[in-house]
């Protein structure tokens, strides 16, 4: 049991030490609004921290301390895990407000539980409150958790949202996928889920013989470590202006608007004006040609870091229009479209007498693709097969 608190002391004084130097080094240098988010943060994990290492020793000093700025988790990590998100692709004048005002539940939170329970803890003063709260903690974990719960979830809309309108601009993801975060997700989602099921448990049955709140601890570890990593070499994502709106209006960007009310009260549903609504159908066909040729002859494709305001550029149109015209005429968009096409290259260059004295990966790189992984997942799902797989059917047909 000795050498239990032990390693417990170590893991909980180790997972202090990394938030203290992240929470340092993020201090000193020149943070972005996204990287003041994660001090916030982190400073919140490590008096989360403090406060089972001082439960465990019982001090009630540094208790109360962890009590007083690391209670109420869910209410201060959900909203700064969310935007923090929006912060690494959203100017920071879109998301300050909707801030603020996501933090009220965790400022009532602070006034009315936190601070009072802290006194109750490390002083006598209020001691009464202490007990009242231990009424209702489940309650309020409950509550907390879906809180916390909320904002995760409604961070993996926003990744797919981000995702979507990404493709719209970029013929590649890789370096901005942001997959890691949804992984950190799902991370904090199974720890929520779990401490959970522990409260239940603890609520109808016998209390367990060890407490939830370290196990809750150490796994809270893993996912700090894990996104001080990534956090602290997470680049801003810069993207359009007009693909900026389609993550920050609530609209989605549908086709049809409230725009009036009949006689009767309801609602009439009017199209939006679009950017080639004044182009006529020889306008467009034409527009659709350029694109075509530009990938067919110009073979602009080939370019690995090709991106839509260039081909708008070549088409001679902006940017907004092009996107319209690959997704309201082309059905598709950048991403899917130009990704076609490097898989139209590689087959072509796979089927020449030559081809064998190139490796896979070389035919990828000339044909437009920026790494393995992409290259292998896109050309699989476009054709069903793996390169090597469609090669051997190429050497050896049925």
């Amino acid at each position: 049991m000795e050498n239990w608190k032990l390693i417990i002391d170590f893991v909980l004084i180790a997972g202090m030490s990394l938030l203290g130097l992240i929470i340092g080094f993020l201090a000193k240098a020149k943070t972005r609004f996204s990287q003041k988010l994660l001090i916030v943060f982190f400073a919140n994990a490590f008096f989360f921290l403090l406060y089972y290492y001082g439960y465990l020793h019982r001090f009630r000093i540094i208790g109360g301390i962890g009590i007083l700025f690391g209670h109420g988790v869910g209410f201060l990590l959900g909203p700064v895990l969310y935007y923090y998100l929006q912060s690494i692709v959203l100017p920071k004048e879109k998301i300050i407000t909707p801030l603020y005002k996501s933090l009220l539940p965790y400022i009532f939170f602070w006034l009315f539980v936190s601070l009072p329970l802290a006194l109750a803890l490390a002083f006598d003063t209020l001691k009464s409150f202490h007990g009242f709260y231990l009424k209702y903690e489940a309650i309020l974990n409950y509550i907390e958790n879906i809180y916390f719960v909320c904002y995760l979830l409604v961070s993996l809309r926003f990744l797919d949202k981000f995702r979507k309108a990404y493709k719209e601009n970029y013929s590649t993801i890789n370096k901005n996928d942001l997959i890691w975060y949804r992984q950190l997700i799902y991370g904090f989602l199974a720890i929520v889920f779990i401490d959970t099921l522990c409260t239940l448990y603890e609520t109808f049955f016998p209390i367990l013989p060890w407490n939830i709140g370290t196990f809750v601890a150490f796994t809270m570890i893993a996912m700090y470590a894990y996104l001080g990593y990534k956090g602290l070499f997470q680049s801003q994502i810069l993207i359009p202006d007009f693909l900026l709106d389609t993550l920050s209006v609530p609209n989605d960007g549908n086709e049809m608007v409230p725009e009036t009310t009949d006689s009767k009260g309801f609602a009439i549903e009017k199209t939006k004006i679009k950017q080639l609504d004044s182009f006529s159908e020889n306008d467009i066909e034409l527009l659709k040609s350029k694109v075509i040729a530009l990938l067919e002859d110009d073979k602009l494709h080939l370019n690995e870091s090709l991106n839509l305001t260039e081909m708008a550029n070549n088409v001679g149109i902006t940017d907004k229009k092009l996107s319209e015209l690959l997704n309201r005429h082309l059905n598709t968009n950048f991403y899917n479209l130009v990704n076609e096409y490097r898989v139209r290259e590689v087959k072509a260059r796979l089927k020449t007498a030559d081809s064998d004295k190139y490796t896979l990966l070389a035919i990828a790189y000339d044909s437009g693709f920026q790494s393995k992984a992409s290259f292998n997942r896109i050309f699989k799902q476009k054709t069903g097969v793996s390169p090597a797989d469609y090669r051997k059917k190429l050497a050896f047909p049925n």
